[in-house]
């Protein structure tokens, strides 16, 4: 597509069909397998691995338990899981000591970062509060639906600038709503806070200017009892390309909806140049382009603009 739709950023999938609903039947019916339509395999559910009492190791279907005891987990897990936990001499975004706790929706795109950024800011200035990313993904390819990034990448950002990271793998097969699963990931943050006191208390949006992008989220979330936060809303293309370039983080396109914007180019100040010279979004808000920012190239103090 060459405009960026609800459907093409979440890939909202029917409830319908799908494994998700005979996984609920053969766990309502007591059963410990079903068999999955797609490949003829058998499956264990939730049941069975509750009654095993523990994490096995294996990255399961239906793991009850933030698959725990799984090695490499940005490859193998298939429920949502902490994919980097911050580190406990983490002097930024702690939630171990803060009790409020944010949520940032993350794709490991430029927009996130700065969102990061100006999150970081508000810690510094105002008030400090612990944060989480969220990244949605693509259970087979491993990689984040349009943005074309290896899961590894954004949990390689995580661990550069030491902020927790949870993961939901996105099964297409499975006919679980876009809500249902980012809730199952809540859930497992709620169930990770460090502090009795901790709790979420507010989704962050790294979206800039697409009111019906932000309406869908608002329409989506109202009823979950968060606030809603948005940077960089209606925020200076100007100022925002100021802020990249004093991170000094190299961002590359990694996806595109346009002839004229090839993969692999650097983000720069000159290419949002020419974006806007062929009357395109300088940011590709309209879904022209995507990107990934290699915030591993740059020192977290600067990536973080921490105040020494």
């Amino acid at each position: 597509t060459t405009s960026l739709g609800v459907g093409d950023i979440e890939d909202l999938v029917s409830e319908d069909q799908g494994f998700a609903k005979i996984h609920e039947e053969a766990c309502r019916e007591g059963k410990q397998m079903y068999t999955d339509p797609e490949s003829g395999y058998s499956v264990f559910t939730e049941l069975a691995h509750k009654e095993r009492g523990f994490c096995c190791g294996s990255g399961c279907r239906h793991c009850p338990y933030s698959h725990e005891n799984v090695k490499n987990k940005e490859q193998r897990i298939q429920q949502p899981a902490i994919l980097y936990p911050q580190s406990e001499s983490a002097n930024l975004f702690s939630w171990k000591d803060n009790a409020e706790v944010k949520v940032l929706f993350d794709s490991g795109g430029k927009d996130s970062f700065l969102t990061i950024r100006a999150l970081a800011k508000s810690y510094q200035k105002e008030k400090p509060f612990g944060l989480v990313l969220l990244t949605t993904f693509d259970a087979t390819s491993r990689n984040i639906a349009h943005q074309n990034i290896p899961i590894d990448d954004v949990v390689r950002q995580a661990k550069h600038m030491d902020i927790t990271l949870l993961g939901i793998p996105h099964h297409r097969a499975s006919g679980e709503t876009y809500i249902s699963k980012v809730k199952r990931g809540l859930e497992v943050v709620e169930k990770n806070l460090p502090r009795s006191d901790s709790k979420i208390t507010t989704m962050v949006f790294g979206d800039l200017h697409l009111e019906h992008i932000k309406d869908w989220r608002e329409n989506t979330f109202k009823n979950a009892g968060y606030q809603m936060e948005y940077p960089l809303w209606k925020a200076d293309y100007g100022e925002l390309l100021n802020d990249l370039e004093e991170s000094q983080v190299p961002c590359f396109i990694t996806g595109s909806t346009k002839d004229q914007v090839k993969v692999g180019t650097q983000y720069t100040r000159e290419f949002y140049q020419q974006m806007v010279a062929a009357k395109l979004d300088g940011f590709g808000e309209n879904g022209e382009f995507h990107s990934l920012a290699k915030v591993w190239e740059v020192p977290r103090a600067i990536v973080l603009g921490i105040q020494q």
